[in-house]
């Protein structure tokens, strides 16, 4: 049975597809149907290939709002200590997995490979509920003067926080197109 957290990214998955918005504008259900089975089917295999569980997942980071769709960079992390690392494309979502370490705030994946704007193997976990107009103005250097709206910009899309590759020097890499941002986040509570 297939849990609501994997129907949740089935759906942000699709959302921002162009095939959903060719079906939108030409209100051919069929082929927005086919494209739901087809992705619930690419989950279900990611995930037995994985060996991963769902229902054993402490975190998902994920791509921002409106760079979703097939063949997006994401990671998922699990009880066991273990990662599981995507970013591939439509036939192939080029998943792996890895083990990790959880230090403060900061993730280290362990055995990642060489992406592409990824600069080394350890991520910066921020978390909204922890910041003020500071982070917003870090963020958005370009609205300092509106970071409200900025603010309530990334909380609309329901996500609870960034999460930024770091340098090898330790620094965040800002670059807002290529952070990802926390869907599902229950490791303070682990």
């Amino acid at each position: 049975m297939i849990s609501c957290r994997v129907l949740l990214l089935i759906a942000t998955r699709l959302w921002f597809t162009p095939v959903n918005l060719i079906t939108m504008l030409t209100g051919s259900s069929s082929l927005y149907v086919l494209c739901s089975a087809f992705t619930v089917l690419l989950s279900t295999c990611w995930q037995k290939t994985s060996g991963l569980k769902e229902e054993e997942k402490t975190f998902h980071a994920g791509p921002p709002a409106g760079q979703s769709g097939f063949g997006t960079t994401f990671f998922t992390l699990h009880k066991d200590g273990k990662y599981l690392f995507c970013q591939g494309d439509f036939m192939n979502p080029g998943c792996y997995t890895g083990d990790f370490i959880l230090s403060g705030d900061t993730i280290t994946l362990l055995g990642l490979r060489q992406h592409k704007n990824i600069p080394a193997n350890k991520f910066l976990i921020i978390r909204y509920a922890q910041k003020d107009s500071s982070y917003w103005e870090w963020k958005y250097p370009d609205h300092k003067a509106d970071w409200k709206s900025m603010y309530k910009s990334d909380r609309i899309t329901d996500a609870t926080g960034d999460v930024w590759p770091l340098e090898q020097n330790g620094k965040p890499v800002r670059d807002r197109k290529n952070h990802f941002i926390i869907r599902l986040d229950s490791l303070k509570y682990n």
